[in-house]
């Protein structure tokens, strides 16, 4: 399997597991309280910020279809997946500022944490102004009360997908098997694409060869001893 196709497999699993997780939810005063960011950060920490951003738009925009929350569908395809972007786009470029090996874990960790509390925020502000603005006609009670539960529930998504990556080691684990696949050295392969059978042909044609050499000689002795 490649690593585009792996990566394909894993947003697939990550974005059903989105809308699994949407499904336990608590309704609040016009949207629902939910825990699907939990996945969606854990996809954009691991997966980077394209990915992070399908599992997010895709995942919770079914999650909004099973709970009824239709209107809700198309904001949160681009509320949740924006969301999943910005935690995968700023936690690859705060990767690559951790240089110290002895306390890179912990460093990411608290990096990961910051970012994802951050794209929760930025999550409860676009509910906010959908809300207010769209959803309830210029009315911007629903908006107002939902948004404390929303930045709570960023939060709370935020620290619950660091503690899974990090202390329970789901990060590490993912990154060996990601370089135990890079260091599986490719097929040998000839221009045309296909598996290169020549030196293969080269040592039957010389096994012949041989056994050919030792029946002539075979041939030749018992001749002499005739």
């Amino acid at each position: 399997m490649s690593a585009k196709t792996r990566k394909i497999v894993f947003t697939a699993i990550l974005a059903a597991l989105t809308t699994v997780f949407t499904l336990i939810s608590f309704p609040l005063a016009t949207g629902y309280y939910n825990f699907g960011d939990i996945v969606i950060f854990i996809a954009a920490i691991l997966l980077g910020p394209m990915c992070g951003a399908l599992v997010g738009g895709i995942g919770g925009a079914l999650g909004d279809l099973a709970l009824s929350y239709v209107p809700y569908m198309p904001f949160t395809l681009v509320i949740k997946a924006l969301e999943g972007f910005i935690a995968g786009a700023l936690f690859k470029a705060a990767e690559k500022t951790v240089v110290s090996k002895k306390f890179k874990t912990v460093t990411e960790a608290i990096l990961a944490t910051l970012i994802n509390i951050f794209a929760g925020c930025v999550m409860a502000l676009g509910y906010f102004l959908a809300e207010g603005l769209l959803l309830s006609e210029g009315k911007w009670s629903g908006g107002i009360v939902n948004l404390p539960f929303n930045i709570l529930q960023g939060a709370i998504s935020a620290v619950v997908a660091v503690v899974i990556l990090y202390p329970f080691k789901i990060k590490k684990l993912f990154d060996k098997l990601q370089s135990a696949r890079a260091a599986i050295p490719p097929a040998e392969k000839n221009q045309s694409g296909h598996l290169n059978t020549q030196s293969s042909s080269d040592h039957i044609d010389n096994d012949r060869a041989d056994s050919e050499t030792t029946c002539d000689d075979k041939s030749e002795k018992g001749d002499d001893n005739e």
